[in-house]
């Protein structure tokens, strides 16, 4: 087994270059004896008014679960009646009822009458309702009690770039080897994290949950409610900085869920990131670092892109490979390799799982059909992910030939990043200079917000033939099936609000390949009414 660099002391990263002996990890927390209490069967309304500081209008059965949206099951469960700016729970409670539902849990404000009317008259057991000031705040208190009730390990993920991914391979690494949950698609605001604690049962002996943000103090709450044993930082790089400010800002609010890890946890954090190695200071964890460019804990030499993904040697000895293209996958990797790790999962199972781990839906996704290779990136973009697009792309000069002979030509297509404050026009300019430097032969951009890109490219030199800006994603699909031929490889990325998935599935049409998660859609964080947002939008 190839072991990690030894720390010098807890919540210090280690200094040492020179490898340390072979041994056995010791999983974080063991020295801390955890009573599981009864996992199921809490929620009374006595224990949930207790939990929500609520008050019991009138008692029932007992519940096994939570429910926020009708749209699912509510079988049994306690329906939480959330408010948001789209929609209000209170409006579906008499639903909640009929689909099954034990309890209700609503704001005090909420005239009641109509549905106690209802109740009276509809045959079948009425629920528990308890009344709270704040139903928002009441789901995170229940999120709360219930991970307190339950013995897993909590390992909480957050980071500017990489929390979705580096979350579905540890997850996918973690359930081989014992009962694990996970964050559904990018449930990771105060709706979507509670939602994942919830998960949690008996059996439940790992949950890797993700943790957004899109303004300060979001990470600080979510984790007090989360209470991980184990934490992850990815990265810290613009995003949401009209919410956050600064990169600094990025950095105080990431720099949180450090802050709230235990003594007897463990503390992972990107090597090559200033403000993330900063954060060794700020947590009485022990601390691993992570790194492609430098000995650390665990650390990757030899890093290779090639036709099936990603190559590297683990502490510079063992051979990886993984089915993603990118250093920010590798990044993701050594994250996921330090984190099972600690809870005592072999290398060996660590890195079979890993070499197997599918592609998150629209996530640097290869799409081949008709000899063109599209990376399908549309899922979110900032200016940290773009670059590392990008750098995977150049990583891959040498792809295919057509059927001419001529070498395939590297596309990117790009739409416009959002939420960049003040900084936007001058970040989407140097996104344009970094398309140049990677060697693009061709740059698409689509929409008014991403014309800066083009206008950094064109002052770093690229020649004004191969800078074309597009209005929408109409003109952007007539443009490239004009283009494209056999052996091109294309990048599409753009904040998700732009809709540039629409633009990949529509050349997929056009090649005749139905889009894959288009049966299998990812799932979006939900928004404070408990529905799926409809813009896709999720913290960062």
């Amino acid at each position: 087994m190839v072991a990690p660099m030894k720390s010098a002391t807890q919540g210090k990263p280690s200094a040492s270059s020179k490898a340390a002996p072979r041994v056995a990890a010791r999983p974080v927390g063991s020295a801390r004896a955890k009573t599981t209490r009864t996992p199921r069967g809490w929620f009374t309304a006595r224990s949930v008014a207790k939990a929500t500081g609520g008050h019991v209008l009138q008692g029932g059965a007992t519940g096994n679960g939570v429910s926020t949206d009708t749209r699912c099951d509510c079988t049994g469960h306690v329906f939480v009646a959330l408010r948001g700016d789209n929609h209000d729970g209170h409006r579906y409670l008499s639903q909640a009822v009929a689909q099954g539902a034990i309890g209700l849990v609503v704001a005090r404000d909420h005239d009641l009458a109509p549905l106690l009317r209802e109740l009276r008259v509809r045959s079948g057991r009425e629920p528990f309702i308890v009344q709270v000031d704040d139903t928002g705040k009441a789901l995170m208190d229940l999120a709360a009690e219930h991970r307190q009730r339950h013995g897993a390990k909590v390992i909480g993920i957050t980071g500017s770039c990489g929390k979705t991914s580096t979350k579905e391979w540890l997850g996918a690494v973690l359930a081989a080897s014992m009962p694990t949950i996970r964050s559904p698609g990018s449930y990771n605001n105060q709706i979507g994290v509670p939602l994942t604690l919830f998960q949690l049962q008996a059996e439940t002996r790992a949950a890797v949950v993700e943790i957004g943000t899109n303004g300060p103090g979001e990470i600080a709450e979510l984790t007090a409610v989360t209470r991980p044993d184990i934490g992850i930082v990815t990265c810290v790089a613009p995003a949401h900085l009209e919410g956050l400010g600064s990169l600094d800002g990025v950095a105080r609010e990431k720099a949180a869920l450090v802050q709230g890890l235990p003594e007897d946890g463990l503390c992972i954090l990107n090597g090559d990131d200033a403000a993330c190695r900063a954060m060794a200071e700020l947590t009485s964890a022990k601390v691993e670092l992570i790194s492609v460019h430098r000995v650390t804990d665990w650390y990757a030499t030899d890093v290779q892109f090639h036709a099936l993904g990603t190559t590297f040697l683990l502490q510079g000895e063992r051979p990886v490979t993984l089915p993603q293209l990118g250093t920010h996958n590798v990044y993701n990797a050594l994250a996921v390799i330090a984190a099972a790790n600690c809870l005592g999962v072999p290398e060996e199972d660590v890195l079979k799982q890993l070499a197997r781990v599918p592609s998150a839906a629209r996530r640097l996704e290869p799409k081949v059909k008709g000899g063109v290779t599209i990376f399908d990136d549309t899922y979110n973009m900032n200016p940290e992910s773009a670059r590392a697009a990008l750098q995977a792309m150049a990583g891959l000069r040498s792809g295919d030939r057509d059927e001419n002979g001529q070498p395939g030509r590297s596309i990117a297509v790009f739409g416009g990043m959002r939420e960049l404050g003040a900084d936007s026009v001058a970040l989407h300019r140097k996104l344009g200079e970094q398309v140049m430097a990677s060697g693009q032969d061709m740059l698409v951009c689509v929409g008014d917000d991403a014309k800066a890109i083009a206008d950094g490219a064109l002052l770093a030199g690229m020649h004004s033939r191969s800078v074309t800006c597009v209005a929408d994603i109409g003109a952007a699909h007539d443009l490239l099936m004009g283009v494209l031929r056999s052996g091109d490889r294309l990048l599409c990325k753009a904040s998700r609000r732009s809709a540039l998935d629409g633009l990949v599935d529509r050349l997929l049409k056009e090649f005749g390949e139905q889009p894959p998660d288009k049966q299998t859609p990812d799932k979006q964080a939900p928004d404070r009414s408990g529905r799926p947002d409809s813009t896709g939008v999720v913290g960062g």
